[in-house]
């Protein structure tokens, strides 16, 4: 999964993958192996160079999450830089297709079909790398087809609904 993190005006590209030991993750030009536990909620446990943290990561708005590490709190913004290429072409009538940016299981159906949705409402919660991930609706309109589950494994691209 690549997107991109920014904090105080300071961008990163990153780069999380998947290993049977935790993550391999990149940040900027430098590769870390992360091992990640959650411990309760929104608080996790990571191992970093050796080193134990234990952080909480929550939801702020659509696209920040606050970030507390003792007594430090940082705003990091993150957004897919697929996702803001094709929102800056969405079309205000018509079909538009909401697909996952991220491989992982479906925990939770926020909508259902037929369902009017505003721009920024989740419409499901999709569980990645340990931690819980609201997918929003790209705009307003209307929920014509759901096309996961909850249980359900999704892979990155894969289809998760249509808003008209």
């Amino acid at each position: 999964m690549r997107f991109l993190a920014s904090r105080d005006g300071v961008e990163w590209e990153v780069e999380v993958r998947e290993t049977e030991g935790g993550y391999r993750v990149r940040i900027g030009d430098r590769w870390h192996d992360v091992d990640a536990a959650v411990l309760e909620g929104s608080f996790l446990s990571l191992i970093l160079g050796g080193r134990s943290y234990e952080v909480s990561v929550r939801r702020d708005s659509r696209d920040r999450y606050a970030v507390r590490r003792g007594g430090y709190l940082d705003l990091v913004r993150i957004t897919d830089p697929l996702a803001s290429t094709a929102g800056a072409k969405l079309a205000s009538k018509g079909p538009t297709e909401v697909r996952a940016t991220m491989p992982g299981r479906v925990v939770a159906e926020l909508v259902k079909e037929d369902e009017e949705v505003g721009e920024g409402q989740g419409l499901i919660v999709l569980e990645a790398m340990k931690m819980e991930n609201e997918i929003p609706a790209p705009r307003p309109g209307r929920v014509r087809r759901l096309a996961v589950r909850a249980g359900q494994t999704v892979e990155s691209g894969d289809l998760i609904a249509v808003i008209e």
